[in-house]
């Protein structure tokens, strides 16, 4: 037979061998209450960035070097542990209705709280849920890969996670750029050197003391920044390392809200879109359910984000909807919620709890404009997997 919960096909009738559900247990609760349906998510956006090295002799070499790497650490803070939220510039906006072609909506009532058993207990138990944007807060994950992170949610109770491609896949033409950086570095600190050693073989002939106290200061301070720069180029070849050996199944990790992390046992990225569907391996995940009546979302509705900026877990920030864009030929929810690095592939939802978007990118240069892809992109691209969402 195959089992109610998680699809499990096995000869047994009275236990699942895949989930452990007790099927007895499962029909009586059936009759007593229906279970809440699953839901669905939509992602996007990151980048990652760095700077020069060091040129010309002494100071001038001493100079270009700090500001080079000066720029390479403002941009490497949006790496690491952070995945930012894209960033686009503005003439490619248009104006659009108040709704996308596929209407995002809201629910009449209250989400109903989803049952206490399972993973969705088990989290319930360390973070209690009273409400729809408590339920959304727990089915919300970290993302954490070897390049960045990011933000992703449950969409079905049996494991199945949505997040922005650009979280889970690293950009190949930004692997390139870091690469040619790296070597541009090794190759300034390669002359930097020689030049050193240049200024050491002059300085045994310098008689004045004065002139040779400057050539010796001026040593020091050139061999300090090497020692400085060599160490940031091992740490930048030890990511570059790290990133061409990394594999999605063994190097992405989706932390839970209680610091738990599950092993992702399958991925699958849009060819399309800005979106990703991972699964993991749980029973009774929370999940986020998309907004379905007929009530439409317009401009001015209250939202909310939930995400990891600047890797604070699981922050809820509030906005309104701003109205909707469209950008590349694709719908768009603009809105005031904060979208930080981070927040990218988090979830978009209503007072209620219920999804309307998946957070994706940010206006360059704004504060207060960000965008979140409608739900229904992610039916589009993931409906075969997620069933009848």
């Amino acid at each position: 037979m195959e089992c109610p919960k998680c699809g499990h096909v096995q000869a047994g009738e009275k236990e699942c061998e895949r989930c452990g559900v007790i099927f007895a247990r499962l029909q009586k609760r059936e009759e007593e209450k229906s279970l809440p349906s699953q839901t669905e998510t939509e992602i996007p956006v990151a980048t990652a960035r760095t700077g020069s090295g060091l040129t010309g002799w002494a100071v001038a070499l001493l100079i270009g070097l700090v500001a080079g790497w000066y720029m390479f650490g403002q941009q490497q803070k949006t790496g690491g542990d952070i995945a930012p939220s894209r960033e686009v510039s503005s003439p490619a906006l248009e104006q659009q209705g108040q709704n996308p072609s596929q209407p995002v909506v809201r629910p009449e009532g209250p989400v109903q709280v989803q049952t206490a058993e399972g993973l969705a207990g088990k989290l319930a138990a360390a973070f209690p849920v009273g409400n729809g944007l408590e339920q959304a807060r727990n089915a919300t994950v970290f993302i954490k890969t070897p390049w960045g992170s990011g933000s992703g949610f449950f969409v079905s109770a049996n494991g199945y996670i949505v997040t922005n491609r650009h979280v889970v896949e690293f950009d190949a033409a930004q692997l390139k750029t870091l690469k040619g950086k790296a070597e541009k570095l090794a190759g300034d600190l390669e002359r930097d050197r020689r030049n050193r050693a240049v200024l050491e073989r002059q300085l045994a002939g310098i008689r004045d003391a004065g002139v040779r106290r400057q050539v010796e200061e001026e040593l020091q301070r050139r061999q300090e920044a090497y020692e400085k720069y060599s160490g940031m180029l091992t740490e930048i070849n030890g990511q570059l390392q790290r990133i061409e050996r990394s594999s999605w199944s063994s190097d992405i990790k989706v932390i839970l809200i209680d610091g738990s992390e599950l092993p992702v046992q399958s991925l699958k990225m849009s060819d399309r879109a800005d979106l990703a569907l991972l699964a993991v391996d749980c029973y009774n995940a929370p999940f986020i359910s998309p907004v379905t009546d007929s009530r439409h979302l317009g401009q001015g509705q209250k939202v909310y984000s939930i995400g990891n900026p600047a890797g604070l877990r699981h922050t809820v920030t509030a906005g309104i909807i701003s109205g909707y864009r469209e950008y590349k030929g694709r719908k768009f929810i603009q809105t005031d919620a904060p979208i930080n690095p981070g927040n990218s592939g988090g979830p978009l939802i209503d007072e209620q709890g219920g999804l309307i978007g998946i957070n994706t990118m940010v206006l360059r240069d704004t504060q207060g404009i960000g965008f979140a892809v409608p739900f229904p992109e992610v039916k589009t691209e993931f409906g075969q997997y997620l069933g009848g969402m």
